[in-house]
């Protein structure tokens, strides 16, 4: 009987501290993850441009391997995309810091139309490869907040 009893209660020790780890470890995982904000600045004025801001919020590096800003059209699974600007070929890595910005800036000839005769009714996403992940795409403008 005294065997029983000293079994059981290891056995829901050992239940309870290795939930208790397994949500310690959930809540690192989450407390670690890539949080992206994106922002924006439009102007009317080719020469200021328009200016997009890659946020990097969470508490480590990462590095965009490749990015392009394009139109996008209709509802998830039949939307469409038309693009719109994307960096040179020859562009090399960037890498963002964490808590850290890093800043689009579209001037003179990479200046692009964002009002409602340049949209059609279509919305101006970013998509981002960041190294490790998939790609991301990421809504810029209109913003729906």
């Amino acid at each position: 009987m005294h065997d029983i009893t000293l079994s059981v209660i290891l056995g829901a020790w050992g239940a309870i501290l290795s939930t208790l780890l397994a949500g310690v470890k959930i809540w690192e995982i989450w407390r670690d993850r890539h949080r992206i904000e994106i922002g924006h600045n439009f102007t009317s004025d080719e020469s200021i441009g328009h200016s997009i801001s890659i946020r990097n919020l969470s508490g480590r590096a990462f590095i965009l391997s490749y990015w392009e800003l394009v139109y996008g059209a209709g509802c998830w699974p039949f939307r469409t995309f038309d693009g719109l600007r994307s960096p040179d070929h020859d562009v090399s890595d960037i890498k963002i810091e964490a808590y850290s910005t890093y800043t689009l800036s579209f001037c003179d000839e990479d200046h692009y139309g964002w009002g409602p005769k340049a949209l059609k009714g279509r919305k101006i996403y970013i998509r981002m490869h960041v190294a490790g992940r998939k790609p991301m795409l990421c809504l810029v403008y209109p913003t729906d907040r």
